[in-house]
């Protein structure tokens, strides 16, 4: 029984730590794609008119 608390316990510990690391890490690469895709878009606007006239 203590074999399987501890277990469960180490786990738990497991599970919280990849929590408390993985979400502030996935906040970060959110943010920078979001500031990079706010960078490129004007350039991407751009290249879509560009083949849309192409295209005609």
């Amino acid at each position: 029984m203590d074999e399987i608390l501890a277990w469960l316990l180490f786990f738990g510990r497991l599970l919280l730590v990849m929590l408390l690391v993985g979400l502030p890490l996935l906040l970060i690469i959110i943010f920078l794609a979001n500031a990079i895709y706010k960078k490129l878009s004007p350039k991407l606007e751009e290249w879509e008119r560009k083949r849309d006239q192409s295209k005609k």
